[in-house]
């Protein structure tokens, strides 16, 4: 006798428009919105997580389900983490997790549990409108980056409101709501690859937002944007809330058995890195030295071997400004070379990481024209647009926040001839499909 089919909850809308979106689209079309750092990965990064592998290996941690060295490096995280965000942060505090859409998905758990529904801004990763299906957990309502919120309902008892800084898909920082929150998950995306004038301003507003507190506060991290590396899953979990870091675990536990050994470590060299990139910048010339002293003293405290020496942190520090100049030089030449195609200018530069969300200069009055729109671009061109509407929300939400305003995601860290080469295939696929609209 089979079993009865599952009444399982449907797909969120920003997840279902992808496959209208990609319906007979090759996949080896070339894209412009890709959604992982194309920069390169920095050789220091990789000769130290070399190192790292071996130092696993030699202390028996990759055939042990745990050991004592997971403890140590739970307490050094928080050391750093404390360090870098300006709040305390007890080692009890803390998780590592497979990758921040992990992370989404424990607290968005957690907040199920607790009769919450939460308030997203708009755009957002799709993790955060996909995982609250699936426990189910309300989303009350979206909001964009003057704050203004499009209430959907939710009825619950609690509300969280999710902070992304910065946003995830535009880069730029958004204005929390006029919300009475009573939880908030503070998502820190990216922190490196901003221009000159705004360096470490997603750290400045992390500090603000938390103001010296985790009680109420979820803060989610993750390096593999900035460092390079997303096929090596690897997330921080922040709380002062302990029950929800006691679900969290036991979530965990109920799925595997114990964390990579290896994905502490990255998030380890990732904190290190942050606060050595801050002594980087510093007007002080002795403020690297001093600071990795410091950084190598919380290593020895924690009886953590893998201390990245001062020589690997300033070559990853150096590498992460030559690849912030690589995304300023590709918004100069979005600028240039897409000029009457999508509408970008100076405050849409992201203030940290590689995407941004401009305007596409093309009449496409619904979401369904630009659903239709840009699957006849994959089909005809060979061409991937990610336009809005795969970016969290729904039809209502964007047509109320965003009325009219076609928007395509641009990923900044592509090497540049690629940049310029699918913004003029974007160009002629434009002038073509227009020639086509016009004929009928």
């Amino acid at each position: 006798m089979a079993l009865p089919a599952p009444d399982l909850a449907a797909d969120a809308s920003c997840v279902a428009v992808y496959r209208d979106l990609r319906d007979g689209v090759a996949r080896s079309s070339a894209q412009i919105g890709y959604g992982y750092n194309l920069y390169p990965i920095s050789t220091a990064t990789a000769r130290h997580l070399q190192q790292v592998l071996r130092a696993c290996l030699r202390d028996g941690r990759m055939h042990e389900y745990g050991t004592v060295h997971d403890e140590h490096d739970r307490a050094l995280a928080a050391t750093l983490a404390g360090e870098y965000l300006g709040v305390a942060v007890d080692e009890d505090q803390v998780m590592f997790c497979a990758g921040a859409s992990e992370g989404i998905g424990l607290v968005s758990r957690y907040l199920a549990a607790c009769c919450a529904s939460m308030v997203l801004p708009a755009p957002c990763y799709f993790a955060f409108e996909q995982t609250p299906r699936r426990h189910p957990l309300a989303v009350a309502g979206r909001y964009r980056g003057d704050g203004a919120v499009h209430w959907s309902g939710g009825g619950a008892s609690h509300t969280a409101v999710v902070e992304i800084l910065p946003n995830g898909v535009t880069g730029t920082g958004f204005r929390p709501p006029a919300v009475q929150a009573d939880f908030r998950v503070l998502d820190l995306v990216f922190q490196a690859g901003g221009h000159s004038s705004g360096r470490h301003l997603v750290a400045d507003h992390a500090r603000t937002a938390l103001a010296g507190r985790l009680t109420d506060t979820a803060v989610l991290m993750t390096p593999s944007k900035d460092l390079s590396l997303p096929g090596l899953r690897a997330g921080l979990l922040i709380s002062g809330d302990t029950a929800l870091i006691a679900a969290a675990r036991d979530d965990v536990f109920d799925r595997v058995a114990s964390a990579n050994p290896m994905v502490g470590h990255f998030v380890l060299l990732y904190l290190t890195v942050l606060l050595m990139a801050e002594a980087a910048h510093d007007s002080d010339p002795g403020a690297f030295a001093l600071r990795h002293a410091w950084v190598r003293a919380q290593y020895k405290r924690h009886r953590v071997s893998t201390c990245p020496t001062e020589f690997t942190c300033r070559a990853i520090t150096d590498h992460l400004d030559r690849m912030a100049g690589h995304f300023s030089e590709a918004f100069r030449l979005l600028t240039d070379h897409g000029s009457g195609l999508l509408r970008v200018s100076d405050d849409m530069r992201p203030i940290a990481g590689y995407s941004l969300l401009p305007r596409l200069n093309v009449d496409l009055p619904t979401p369904q024209d630009l659903v239709g729109w840009v699957n006849a671009v994959g089909r005809r061109f060979d061409l991937k647009l990610n336009p809005s509407l795969l970016f969290g929300g729904n039809l209502a939400s964007w047509n109320a926040l965003y009325p009219g305003e076609p928007r395509i995601r641009v990923n900044l860290s592509v090497p540049h001839a690629d940049l310029v080469r699918t913004l003029d295939l974007l160009r002629t696929a434009r002038r073509e499909l227009d020639r086509v609209g016009a004929k009928r």
